[in-house]
């Protein structure tokens, strides 16, 4: 779910835990316009550029990689499509319990130094030595990561071949000191002039409302076409509409009703949108709270809600009703689809499926209208950021269709800093949630069940923020891992009985299959991912920014 100006930068100097090094701009670019881009809605901005702090300005507004770069680039949009960036290969071997990348030479870090597989083995190393910095969920190791000259290997007790993008594309680079710099490390505040990244570009400015990036002169790859990037700071979806249709924003991620009208057509020859498919979007329950725990009314709270409502009128009807209970992203992921759970979803709501599964398990309506069991209603909150727009609006409708059905669901609006707090600490009852997206099956279903990646009521999760906990689920996506992602029917079997635990346990329930936002100005920088050229996710956020920055030009 991606989601007022500084003034310009020339050539400046950063300092980095305690060496000063220059950061001008190349001739090539030193003429360009400012890029502004804005990755998430509702963020209070704080000078923290830590990757592994969830809380921090580049988490939270996903721009982490403007500095931090990963192995590889995968186009979630397109499976088996990826792209060698500070890695040139992968090998799996060992059953797939064994990866082993080569990195790629003369790249170097923003102060100068030379990056090396020394600094991807401490990479791994640390992530997995300090859980809370396991900001994507990466499996633990066997053993610590190993260096044999330009190469790292990474050894694991169980294959992890459906792990590879978390692996290779969603992990962040740092240099190996930065494990001994800070500590605890995952909520060790990193300032803009600490930030010592691979990527194109250094912070040199920062602010409450706009931080300043400039080129990273050392940078190993093309000079990016825009010499400074500005990250903004909007408030919420329609502000950020406003910045789209007066230039402010060049790039921006949001559900923005009326689009077309509001941007587009303002200008149609230089304002565009590409809303890919790219996951689906949930209720995740916290599965340990009553009545919530009960299987039955999860599925009650199901055909309560009318998926058709959502999509049109919360989601601007750019967002199309999940119509499988399954979970897997459709239509591009029918090859692993089981039969019985095609087409299992009603879009509009069923007033008397509801009536029936709840009065079998021992609810009747009180005095009020709503359903309740020995004197305990079916009562909850949906919590989500009122900023972020189509999900407050949905949340709204959920709340009005479910009381019209003798459930109790009020609507929870908070700022996204406190939602993400109270996702990962568990201190929700409901929460609407985008899909972790993928290529794989493996993907969305890890991020939903893998009680592995959770964490105790109140302490900080990675992913299953609700909690689910089943031991044969654990071992149903340790086999998915471990199927190779080019054998599709062997996925398919793999993916079937995690589709039947989400279809008829419902530890979250497909509400709507997700767009990733993307809305554009190419006034002054073309060759932005396109419907006809969908090289690549095209959302202004995290890991995909370095590759996306350093293919498109400059307006001459």
């Amino acid at each position: 779910m991606f989601r007022k100006l500084g003034i310009a930068l020339t050539a400046t100097a950063c300092v980095a835990l305690g060496i000063v090094t220059s950061v001008g701009l190349s001739a090539a670019s030193a003429a360009s316009s400012p890029l502004v881009l804005e990755g998430n809605t509702g963020v209070t901005f704080t000078n923290n550029f830590n990757p592994y702090d969830s809380n921090s300005f580049c988490k939270e507004e996903a721009v982490c990689s403007l500095v931090y770069e990963p192995l590889f680039q995968f186009d979630t949009i397109k499976a088996g499509t990826s792209y060698p960036w500070l890695a040139t290969a992968y090998v799996w071997s060992n059953s797939g319990k064994t990866l082993t990348f080569t990195i790629r030479t003369g790249v170097k870090w923003s102060n100068g130094t030379a990056f090396t597989p020394a600094d991807v083995a401490a990479t791994f190393n640390g992530v997995n030595d300090n859980p809370a910095a396991n900001v994507n969920g990466l499996p633990p190791l066997a053993s610590p990561a190993t260096v044999s000259g330009n190469q790292v290997v990474l050894n694991y007790a169980s294959a992890e071949y459906a792990n590879i993008t978390a692996i290779a594309g969603d992990q962040l680079m740092v240099p190996s000191s930065f494990w001994t710099t800070y500590s605890p490390v995952a909520t060790t505040t990193v300032s803009n002039t600490q930030a010592i990244g691979t990527g194109p570009y250094v912070p040199t400015s920062y602010s409450s409302s706009v931080v300043d990036y400039a080129v990273n002169t050392s940078y190993w790859g093309s000079t990016p076409a825009a010499s400074e990037v500005q990250v903004l700071s909007v408030d919420t979806n329609s502000d950020a509409a406003t910045d789209l249709a007066d230039g402010t924003l060049t790039w921006a991620g949001n559900d923005i009703a009326n689009v077309n009208s509001i941007f587009v057509d303002k200008d149609k020859a230089t304002n565009h949108t590409f809303f890919a498919p790219g996951n689906t979007v949930t209720l995740e329950f916290n599965v340990t709270k009553a009545p919530l725990n009960d299987p039955k009314v999860r599925a009650a709270i199901s055909e309560g809600i009318n998926r058709k409502e959502l999509g049109i009128k919360g989601e601007s009807g750019y967002e199309q009703p999940a119509t499988s209970l399954s979970g897997l992203i459709l239509p591009n992921q029918s090859a692993y689809l089981g039969s019985q759970f095609k087409n299992d979803i009603k879009v509009t709501s069923d007033t008397a499926m509801v009536k029936k599964i709840l009065t079998t398990d021992g609810y009747k309506k009180n005095s009020q209208g709503f359903y309740a069991k020995k004197g305990k209603e079916i009562k909850f909150t949906i919590e989500d950021p009122i900023s972020y727009s189509d999900y407050y609006a949905d949340a709204q409708l959920m709340s009005s269709e479910l009381k019209s059905e003798g459930i109790d669901a009020t609507v929870y609006g908070v700022q996204p800093s406190q939602w993400y707090t109270d996702s990962a600490d568990g201190n929700f009852t409901t929460i609407e949630h985008w899909g972790n997206g993928g290529t794989n099956p493996y993907t969305q279903y890890d991020n939903w069940l893998d009680y592995s990646t959770s964490a105790p009521m109140g302490k900080s999760a990675v992913a299953d923020f609700g909690r689910y906990h089943n031991a044969a689920v654990q071992a149903d996506l340790t086999r998915l891992a471990g199927t190779n992602p080019s054998d599709t029917a062997a996925v398919k079997a793999a993916s079937l009985p995690l589709e039947k635990v989400v279809a008829t346990q419902l530890p979250v329930i497909p509400l709507l299959y997700g767009a990733t936002w993307c809305e554009y100005s190419t006034a002054s920088y073309t060759g932005f991912p396109t419907p006809s050229n969908p090289y690549m996710d095209p959302a202004p956020g995290d890991p995909e920014l370095p590759y996306i920055l350093t293919h498109i030009t400059a307006v001459s």
